[in-house]
């Protein structure tokens, strides 16, 4: 069978051909001009255009919503490019322990193993037709407006520190830099997001099959062996644990910056719905703050759900210890037993820099509170009567 990590090549193969190199992998001195340049141009200086932007962006609520939103979710782009870089030799170590033996299984396991690599590329797939659908219909509503109305925008960015005929001169030149640093910027999320997603759903899976081979444990066997498919289990999910400790320290404070972000990017669409709307801000809200919104909420919502049901999976191993035919066995195999339950006890939960857990407690909790901060903006706005 082929490593587990390459489950995530498509993920990499994407991520090098936008300037992130393959961690792990000694990249050509051309390529790293290249990934250097790139990173430089697309990201940084993209990123720092968008500061400045908002620095000049007229003292318009509507307009300074639509630009805090847009810097909002470049800072979390770059957040998750920033990860990779830092985090490479524990990518390496986390893929190390991915492909040792115990996470391959056999048989049964095998087949759960394969089934979650099927599950991680259809989540990749999916994630990634409906960014890129819903990046080419906001062009494709750009290109029918010039052939309709014989005028055309920028795709995203106003760029208010340029003058009218400034923009009007390089307007082409500006028109592609800003959709296909988008375009790279939303590859980013898509591979990034789905790295992350993948990683929790391998130890979710790996979970699933020491919890299969512990309920396989059956008194009919020898006391040798059966002591011997113990430890195995142990050492299984020792690996387990070391796994999910790499993972932590990968994912801790990208999380953080993207849950943060979302929070507050959420109330801030909540919040622009209480003011006054024109035509042409009801169309921007229809055209890019409704899908922002869906997206920020996907966000936040794949791994806060794949953070419960990893804890879910983790309290059915103290239950699948108790049923594996103990009773007649050793005090030796009964006292490992035990402790393995103290440990099972403690569920893996990961968290954003250790200030909250991945959860869907975390993710409705922060739906409640952007609406409470919705709730409290529309009483202070409306006429008192």
């Amino acid at each position: 069978m082929a490593s587990i990590s390459d489950t995530f090549n498509i993920n990499f193969i994407c991520l090098k051909f936008f300037g992130v190199p393959w961690p792990g992998k000694t990249s050509s001195l051309y390529y790293k001009y290249y990934s250097g340049i790139y990173i430089l141009v697309s990201l940084i200086l993209y990123y720092l255009l968008i500061i400045l932007n908002l620095f000049y962006t007229p003292r318009n609520i509507e307009l300074l919503v639509r630009e805090v939103l847009f810097c909002f979710s470049e800072t979390v782009a770059a957040a998750k490019v920033v990860m990779i870089f830092l985090k490479r030799k524990t990518i390496v170590r986390a893929f190390r322990i991915l492909n040792c033996k115990f996470f391959k299984g056999e048989d049964e396991s095998h087949q759960l193993v394969s089934k979650y690599i099927v599950k991680y590329k259809t989540y990749w797939k999916f994630n990634a037709i409906m960014s890129n659908s819903a990046f080419f219909a906001k062009i494709f509503v750009h290109i029918i407006s010039y052939i309709v109305y014989g005028k055309i925008e920028l795709p995203f960015y106003n760029y208010y520190f340029l003058d009218k005929k400034t923009i009007s001169r390089y307007f082409a030149i500006l028109w592609f830099y800003q959709a296909w640093g988008i375009y790279g910027h939303m590859m980013y999320n898509i591979n990034i997001d789905s790295l992350i997603a993948g990683l929790i759903l391998k130890i979710i899976a790996q979970i699933r099959i020491v919890d299969h081979e512990l309920r396989n444990l059956k008194s009919n066997s020898v006391e040798e062996e059966q002591f011997v498919q113990l430890n195995k289990c142990l050492r299984h999910y020792d690996m387990v644990l070391q796994f999910s400790k790499e993972v932590q320290s990968i994912i801790s404070v990208t999380m953080f910056i993207q849950f943060s972000v979302a929070s507050g990017s959420i109330c801030a669409i909540l919040c622009s719905l209480v003011f006054p709307k024109t035509f042409g801000t009801l169309m921007s809200m229809l055209l890019y703050m409704s899908p922002y919104a869906f997206v920020m909420i996907l966000q936040i919502f794949v791994p806060a759900y794949l953070g419960t049901q990893l804890r879910y999976r983790c309290q059915d191993l103290v239950n699948a210890a108790y049923c594996s035919e103990w009773i007649a066995r050793s005090e030796s195999f009964k006292r490992s037993l035990k402790l393995f339950m103290l440990r099972a006890n403690t569920p893996i939960v990961f968290s954003g820099c250790g200030l909250f857990p991945l959860t869907l407690d975390t993710f409705t909790s922060i739906l409640k509170t952007a609406y409470s901060f919705f709730t409290l903006v529309r009483n202070v706005q409306s006429p008192k009567k």
